[in-house]
């Protein structure tokens, strides 16, 4: 009886970790427009299903932006997307970031205010016709699955010259 009792309680427990994925996936965290609001005064729409931020609509214009040496920015079209950490990531030492072909880790693509990491990031991509859709991978805590946020130009948005 007791051992039939342990395998009921074993079986439960092992059904709860299978389905909750082992503790191994985070909730996820939110686009929203950069405070600088660059690329100018453009639609954005997130979806939370999707993990999709889209910027501008039909006749918008996406700004310029000169080259900032100093900052190692090369001239361009420009949008700026803030990238929130799921609410369950309190420590981002072991966060991973992969975007446009470069990897940050330890957290070091975290924003700092006098001296305090926050709990985002901001991008500030090259985008153009030939480029409109961009993916960025998150690994928040070591051991625990990549996310996926996508950022989009959506159609009929065109692009401020030089």
């Amino acid at each position: 009886m007791k051992t039939k009792l342990l395998s009921i309680i074993a079986l439960g427990l092992s059904v709860s970790l299978l389905m909750t994925g082992c503790g191994k996936t985070l909730t996820y965290g939110i686009l929203e427009r950069d405070s600088a609001l660059t690329g100018g005064n453009l639609s954005f729409v997130y979806d939370e299903n999707t993990h999709t931020a889209t910027f501008g609509s039909e006749g918008e214009v996406v700004a310029y932006y000169p080259a900032e040496p100093e900052l190692g920015r090369s001239a361009g079209n420009r949008i700026g997307v803030k990238i929130y950490a799921p609410s369950e990531v309190t420590d981002y030492s072991k966060a991973k970031l992969y975007f446009e072909g470069s990897e940050y880790v330890g957290g070091s693509f975290m924003t700092m205010v006098y001296d305090q990491v926050q709990n985002y990031f901001v991008l500030t991509p090259i985008v153009s016709e030939d480029h409109r859709e961009l993916k960025v991978y998150v690994t928040w805590l070591q051991d625990f699955e990549q996310q996926t946020y996508t950022i989009k130009i959506a159609d009929g948005t065109k692009f401020a010259s030089a």
